[in-house]
């Protein structure tokens, strides 16, 4: 036992040293990300730094690439392009080696996927289209290796909002038709919302009404599912520019209240202002000159807050443009073709910001809370059978106890009269009474005799360890699924000697599995409801031999009719076995 005990010691030692790293480095990315999404990059950039080093010193190339692609994110939002370049150099001189390469991961896949489109949105500030479209077309193609059907919508996305801002309309609607195929098989709801919404707008640019209209029906049906304030600002803001476009300035208005609507919209200033700013000029479209004054005052009051030093400007403004309706309708007019442009550039700009900050965001957080959720489910895997160990021993040794006692104190007893009795030459009835009572107390003892850990776990908590105990001991062959539900009804409620039979059905219909199917796969399922306990065992293999039913089905059917219940063998769909045990109440 104490070379057991080494032996594992020697195996864990060094993996929880590397884990521990690992999950270092994931925390100092994901506290970097934090400090970056609520504005204190500086900070940002310092615990970047930290968490280079660490991928550094630990030679964890996959690791190094991403400190490198977030920290140039980082030194890029404070102004520090030449550094954000180096940072991003870096990380490129690693992707761009043959070893790393030969035979990527689906981590090291993401990781140059993100790099790419961050050096695209780069190139894209400092206006270099050229650059911005190559490195964005380079991020779809690692893009379209990877298999995380949620990263390939959130990466195609990006990349169709770089390819807009660099003039190819084209390119950018096909991505944007990926983002959103994508988005909905990871079954992301809201990204495919908001990738519709965006390819509405591009086709309608390219003059592809049909493709428009058919992009907003797309929409119309997620719409109701999206809880997102952002998401749908980005719908409003897309449907207001396609209005201003046609100069419907009574489409407009109806965007423009939608937006005023949404929950949160007084934490984006901005956007209220530009919203006012334009919804003066639709009033004015549609001779409503009072609610034009009135959002234009509107306008002014936040315009103040923001830029207090334009204050008299605007009160100028505010008097010229309604000295006469006459003019003032003219005017509008004029305004209306430079609001439709101003609107769509904001609805592209403020797209492409926010999907990109989300971008970098989400994968960061997504990857590490991935790697994070790992770690702790093995620690709470290797707990959890610690503890079932501990009771299952400590229930062992208390049954052995207690049976050497009702043995020694009763049967031995009852074995020791019937020898001085028959060494007295007592009547035979007499010495068959105490036969008979001799037996009785062993068949007690016998009945009681239940496998300890009932004495301190459920039927449902014993059954998920026997699956996982099956899993652990046949992890290289096969795989093992286990669920559970109960309806109005506690686990506990079930007598020991009902859960005693269920246990042992279980684990016949198990081993028949293991040993006589050839599965590759075996599910097990347990639903404990008002009237009825059902147990459902099954498997995706053909039994070798189909003809021989063995013993041990007639020792299944056997323990169902003890505790009232029936046995039913179907086939699956998969050409499989499925065992199915129900227990009526």
């Amino acid at each position: 036992m104490k070379k057991i005990v080494l032996t594992l010691l020697s195996v864990l030692f060094p993996l929880m040293d590397l884990s521990g790293v690992t999950e270092e480095i994931a925390s100092l990315r994901e506290a970097a990300d934090s400090l970056h999404g609520v504005g204190k990059t500086d900070s940002a950039v310092i615990v970047g730094e930290r968490a280079i080093r660490l991928a550094e010193k630990s030679g964890d190339k996959v690791q190094m690439v991403g400190t490198f692609a977030g920290q140039g994110v980082y030194l890029r939002s404070l102004g520090r392009i030449d550094e954000a370049l180096k940072s991003y150099e870096k990380g490129l001189e690693i992707v761009t080696s043959g070893e790393f390469r030969r035979d990527p991961s689906g981590e090291a896949i993401e990781e140059v996927s993100t790099l790419y489109i961050n050096l695209a949105v780069l190139n894209l500030d400092m206006q270099h289209k050229e650059e911005a479209a190559k490195n964005a077309l380079l991020s779809a193609e690692w893009c379209e290796k990877s298999t995380d059907k949620e990263f390939k919508s959130t990466v195609f996305g990006v990349v169709g909002s770089v390819l807009t801002g660099c003039g190819d309309l084209e390119n950018a609607l096909k991505f944007q038709t990926l983002a959103y195929k994508n988005a909905l098989e990871s079954g992301d709801e809201e990204a495919a919302f908001r990738a519709a919404a965006y390819n509405m707008l591009v086709a309608d640019r390219l003059g592809n009404k049909s493709e428009a209209t058919r992009w907003r029906e797309k929409c119309e049906i997620l719409l109701p599912s999206i809880d997102s304030m952002m998401a749908k600002l980005v719908y409003y803001q897309a449907e207001c520019s396609i209005c201003l476009k046609e100069n419907d300035s009574k489409g407009s208005l109806l965007w423009f209240n939608k937006i005023l609507e949404l929950d949160g919209i007084d934490h984006l200033p901005f956007v209220k202002f530009d919203v006012y700013n334009n919804m003066h000029i639709a009033y004015a479209g549609i001779g409503d000159y009072e609610r034009a004054y009135s959002t234009l005052l509107k306008s002014n009051e936040l315009r103040d807050s923001l830029w207090e030093q334009e204050k008299a400007e605007s009160l100028r403004e505010l008097t010229v443009k309604y000295e006469t309706k006459e003019t003032q309708l003219a005017l509008a007019q004029s305004e209306a073709k430079r609001a439709g442009v101003l609107m769509w550039l904001f609805a592209v700009i403020g797209l492409l910001l926010t999907v990109a900050v989300i971008f970098i965001i989400y994968i960061g957080r997504q990857r590490r809370r991935r790697m994070q959720k790992e770690i702790e489910f093995a620690r709470l895997r290797e707990e959890t059978s610690r503890q079932l160990t501990v009771q299952y021993i400590k229930g062992l040794e208390g049954e052995r106890a207690r049976i050497a006692k009702e043995l020694h104190d009763g049967v031995c007893n009852d074995l020791l009269a019937v020898q001085m009795n028959m060494q007295n030459g007592r009547s035979t009835e007499e010495t068959a009474a105490l036969i008979d009572y001799c037996r009785d107390s062993v068949r007690r003892i016998s009945h009681e005799l239940m496998p300890p850990e009932f004495a301190y776990a459920t039927i449902d908590e014993v059954v998920r360890y026997l699956v996982f105990k099956q899993s652990e001991a046949n992890k290289e062959n096969i795989s093992f699924r286990y669920s559970s539900n109960s309806l109005n009804r506690e686990w506990a409620d079930i007598p020991d000697a009902t859960s005693l039979e269920i246990y042992r059905i279980a684990q016949e219909a198990i081993g028949n599995a293991v040993k006589h199917s050839c599965a590759t796969e075996i599910t097990v399922e347990l639903y404990l409801k008002e009237d009825a306990i059902t147990l459902i065992v099954s498997d995706n293999g053909k039994f070798k031999r189909p003809g021989d039913k063995g013993i041990g089905m007639e020792s299944i059917r056997k323990r169902a009719n003890s505790i009232n219940g029936f046995i039913e063998i179907n086939t699956t769909s998969d050409g499989g076995t499925q065992l199915i045990l129900v227990v009526k109440n």
